[in-house]
């Protein structure tokens, strides 16, 4: 590991949390303005359409009864609303029930009983334009047919969509989103109580977390106890249609059994019915929001070029107490003589139903999956050969792929991964990073966050995991067909179906792509790659179709595979542009080779590093060891001479980590960080401000210093809601001074009393796009990262970046939490600058002023 004692990262907090609101909201809307000038018309017009609903409901119902046909509690319906409305606030005033938002101007709702009072009570306000009456307006149109095409467009996901309405006899399976929670607004936050006199800074913040712990921990028990109730309901349905739900278990005591698979806001099931079952539920169960195919898992099977070597060596055992990996992936060769010292066996555990949970030997042929990743953790660039060598985690195996490197049917992701954290993380944060070598065939859905990525952002949230995702693999009939046009690589990575798969999108997860180590040509045949650190050719790219956010985050090295002139669908690997990896023996392969690339083996490589990151802040976040990976990761020389900056960070994101950037600074660079998870509320902003010294900035110097911005964070995230801003509970953006800007008005303009009149920083992805040298803005994931390379004599003497809080789901006053990890780094590029130095003395000086005015403790 590298030596971090001479030039440690330096500890920084923020210089206090303030309460704003900040600007920005829904202008006037045509439709809206429309509606107030003809009130009466638009009532009228909402009213018949209400009317006409509550007709239809009542004859369905008795048709249902007459038939046969389960009951079918309340009313699901769509109403139409302008672009950015609060959705949550509108089904308040309504008095009607928010089952899902959508991008679209369409809201899914449901109400429990036929009466709609509140409903016509704010109709009849607005018709008089009295106090109350406001959200009418928003009501463009309210859609009650079951078959609405709007409504299955919304509803059905990808070929699902295809195959409505389904064939009556016809038994298919798919995964079914439910709502269950209740909105954020019906759940009572506790007001902090009026400050005593004698209650100091501490008493006061203790109090404060003590309220709000026990308002989410109602909150939590309020929405399982109508993820039950919904359970319950759906389960009678589905029974009534002689349908079953596959929830992917074999026994009856783990805690999640007879409510599916619960997000803070919905439940998810797999089903298993007739058509003419989904056709009604479909048509007429009020809280559904989402029908789609189970994922089908895509790896890259190897080619037959190997090479084997059976050679000597010592693996010494990690300490006792070295950071602990899983392993997620198809099991491991627990034995096998690169891994036996290192696998935390006593852990082990298989999540496939059918088998035993002691069986987790990696059985894919004929040379493993999960055992080739595990052993990527440990050696990331060659598998050494002689001498010793200190394993730096301890590997766990977590099996949830079959002998075919498949998902069984019974075992839906959702599952698993609640599964794996409980038994591996459990209530004492044992394992906090997990390598995650699986994904989709397909590319990602864009109508809203699969439930596969939401259950990762969901576990990453509540137990503070890193979580390390692969981007997926482009499959080498569908690189073809993209280069069949005439193009070359990379273009086909900017293909629609060369998109992030499945669960890559997740916002919480560290997504990793794949670039080449190495380049062939043989004169009949190449790589793709034409130099090092190039693009490997399966490798998914971004942005995500979700939201535009920058993904993959990172890139790591993968291999590549080989090509003929002209173009042919034979493209296998090669030994030469192969990582080297050990491999599962068990079906006679050698224990080391170079015959298969991917990214499932680009991510653990990633885990590496991360592994480094615990060993070095063993109590920090895990939102630190993401936001470090990040904040060391660079674009290769190809990548910073390329015109087209998009293009490069939808190939590769960031760019490649560096484990001794991660981990240690030099005399010319220094890290800044919040080794703990900082804490903020909606509305609140969290202030830090850094005075540049002199030696660093003073007219007489030259030469270019660069600055990185990454800001990692989580919070709750709801799946009923398909807007970024909506999504979680809080969303997160961070905001810098510009040029010498001085503190007290960074700070004014923040809290909206300045407007800018200092010239921002010319940042290389900048919060918005058009002043930035990409297409996307920075604010769109829960990962952050920014730079600016500037002349030295050009760097601002304060310098002050504002992370800020803004209201997603939870627009509850007093509501609204999410956790971030901050870092900040200075490099001299091209001089040699006493930045490291300079800056320490300069933090040590603020921090002993403030203790010395505020009794603040030291940050060191």
């Amino acid at each position: 590991m590298p030596e971090s004692t001479e030039f440690p990262h330096l500890r920084w907090s923020h210089q206090g949390s303030f309460e704003v609101t900040f600007g920005g909201g829904r202008g006037r809307h045509q439709e809206v303005e429309a509606a107030k000038s003809d009130r009466l018309g638009h009532v009228g017009k909402i009213r018949g359409q209400v009317e006409a609903m509550r007709r239809g409901a009542v004859s369905a119902a008795e048709q249902r009864q007459q038939a046969g046909l389960p009951e079918v509690k309340g009313k699901g319906f769509l109403l139409r609303v302008p672009e950015g409305t609060d959705v949550d606030a509108l089904a308040h005033a309504l008095g009607i029930e928010l089952v899902a938002e959508t991008e679209s101007g369409l809201m899914f709702a449901a109400s429990e009983t036929l009466d709609f009072t509140r409903l016509e009570e704010v109709l009849a306000m607005f018709e008089i334009n009295a106090r109350g009456g406001g959200g009418a307006g928003s009501v463009l149109d309210v859609f009650y047919d079951g078959k609405d095409e709007r409504k299955l467009a919304e509803l059905l996901v990808g070929i699902v969509l295809e195959e409505w309405p389904f064939q009556n006899e016809t038994v298919y399976t798919f995964d079914v989103g439910i709502q269950t929670a209740p909105s954020s607004r019906k759940i009572e936050w506790t007001r902090l109580p009026r400050r005593k006199p004698e209650q100091s800074d501490e008493e006061r913040d203790k109090q404060e977390a003590t309220l709000r712990l026990n308002d989410r921990i109602r909150a939590d028990e309020a929405w399982m106890e109508a993820a039950d109730e919904r359970y319950i309901e759906i389960d009678a349905f589905i029974r009534e249609h002689d349908g079953e739900i596959l929830d992917g278990l074999k026994h009856d005591e783990l805690r999640e059994t007879r409510r599916g698979i619960v997000f803070p806001d919905s439940i998810e099931v797999r089903i298993r019915m007739s058509g003419a079952g989904f056709r009604d539920l479909v048509e007429n169960f009020p809280h559904l929001f989402e029908v789609s195919l189970p994922p089908e898992v895509g790896y890259l099977p190897g080619s037959r070029e190997m090479d084997g070597f059976s050679g000597n060596l010592e693996i010494l055992p990690p300490a006792e107490n070295t950071p602990k990996v899983c392993v997620i992936d198809s099991g491991i060769q627990e034995e096998h003589r690169w891994l036996a010292p290192a696998v935390d066996g006593a852990k082990s555990r298989c999540f496939i139903p059918e088998l035993d949970p002691l069986d987790v030997a990696d059985g894919v042929p004929p040379r493993g999956h999960g055992t080739r990743v595990a052993g990527a953790v440990l050696y990331p660039r060659d598998v050494p050969k002689t001498g010793e060598h200190q394993a730096v985690a301890w590997i766990q195996n977590a099996r949830v792929l079959d002998a075919s490197c498949q998902l069984p049917l019974s075992l839906p992701p959702e599952r698993y991964l609640t599964d794996v954290i409980e038994h591996f993380c459990g209530e004492t944060r044992e394992t906090r990073i997990f390598n995650h070598s699986i994904s989709d065939l397909k590319p990602c859905q864009a109508k809203r966050m699969c439930a596969w990525a939401a259950k990762i952002d969901d576990l990453v949230h509540r137990h503070d995991l890193l979580f390390i995702q692969v981007s997926g693999n482009f499959e080498a009939s569908e690189i073809y067909d993209a280069l069949q046009s005439g193009g070359e690589h990379p273009d086909q990575l900017f293909a629609d179906e060369a998109k992030i798969a499945s669960p890559g999108q997740s916002l919480h997860a560290l997504t990793v792509g794949s670039v080449a180590h190495a380049v062939f040509d043989d004169g009949s045949r190449r790589s793709f790659a034409a130099f090092p650190d190039h693009p490997s050719a399966f490798s998914r790219a971004g942005h995500s179709p979700l939201w535009n956010v920058v993904k993959p985050d990172v890139v790591e090295y993968g291999g590549d595979r080989v090509r003929e002139d002209p173009l042919s669908r034979i493209m296998p690997s090669h030994p030469d542009t192969a990582p080297e990896l050990i491999a599962s023996t068990l079906h006679g392969a050698p224990a080391i080779s170079r015959d298969d690339v991917g990214t499932s083996f680009a991510a653990p490589k990633v885990a590496h590093i991360a592994a480094h990151l615990q060993s070095l802040f063993p109590h920090a976040s895990a939102q630190l060891y993401r936001a470090l990976i990040v904040q060391s990761a660079r674009w290769p020389s190809w990548a910073e001479a390329e015109p087209d900056r998009d293009k490069v960070l939808r190939l590769i994101g960031y760019g490649l980590p560096s484990l001794d950037r991660a981990t240690t600074n030099t005399p010319n660079r220094i890290t800044l960080i919040t080794e703990a998870s900082q804490e903020i509320w909606s509305k609140n902003y969290h202030l830090y401000q850094l005075r540049i010294p002199y030696q660093i900035r003073g007219a007489a110097q030259e030469g270019r210093v660069r600055i990185d911005v990454t800001l990692a964070y989580t919070a709750c995230p709801r799946r009923t809601r398909s807007r970024r801003t909506g999504y979680l509970e809080t969303w997160l953006d961070w905001r810098a001074s510009g040029r010498d800007e001085p503190q007290s008005h960074f700070k004014d303009r923040m809290e909206g009393n300045a407007v800018r009149s200092h010239p921002g920083l010319p940042w290389s992805i900048h919060q918005q796009a058009q002043y930035g040298e990409v297409d996307v803005s920075r604010d769109r994931g829960s990962l952050q990262k920014d730079w600016v390379v500037l002349e030295s004599n050009e760097i601002p003497e304060e310098f002050s970046i504002a992370i800020r809080a803004h209201a997603g789901w939870n627009h509850k006053e007093g509501g609204g939490l999410a956790k971030y990890c901050l870092v900040v780094s200075f490099e001299a590029l091209d001089v040699d600058l006493p930045i490291y130095t300079s800056i320490e003395a300069a933090v040590r000086g603020e921090v002993e002023s403030e203790t010395r005015t505020e009794g603040e403790i030291s940050l060191f």
